[in-house]
């Protein structure tokens, strides 16, 4: 299991960024989108890169640049936003049980292998999903 994982904030403002992508026809300049998701433009943008690293969006630059889908929502699964998130390690104190001599070893073993476990659960999870499943459907 990698010892890093999805920032939980970096995460839903990726997958809303991705929702309002995949409700917008043409390219989405990060400005109207950090206002549409009422976000400072700095962070989202931070977080756009981690999405066009994924090859999960497409960024056109310049003047009449912005965002786009790469595929159709329907492919986007949860699981690949929140990889493409898997950017800090477990939040600070998060069964950091390393240094505690009060537990055995085989406790601390044990919940590290909680901790690791609660990851794959959460990836699996995930990955039962797309974009497609948030997207507000039109009776």
């Amino acid at each position: 299991m990698a010892e890093k994982v999805s920032s939980t904030r970096w995460f839903g403002m990726a997958v809303q960024a991705l929702v309002v992508l995949a409700e917008n026809e043409g390219l989405c300049p990060s400005g109207k989108l950090a206002e549409k998701l009422e976000s400072k433009s700095v962070f989202l943008r931070k977080i756009l890169r981690h999405l066009v690293k994924a090859g999960l969006i497409h960024a056109k630059e310049g003047r009449e640049g912005g965002y786009s889908l790469v595929k159709d929502p329907e492919d986007i699964k949860l699981s690949e936003v929140y990889e493409a998130m898997r950017a800090e390690t477990f939040p600070k104190g998060f069964f950091n049980v390393g240094g505690k001599e009060c537990f055995a070893p085989s406790t601390r073993e044990s919940l590290i292998e909680l901790r690791n476990d609660m990851e794959s659960w959460v990836v699996a999870g995930l990955e039962e999903k797309t974009i497609a499943d948030l997207i507000q459907k039109s009776s």
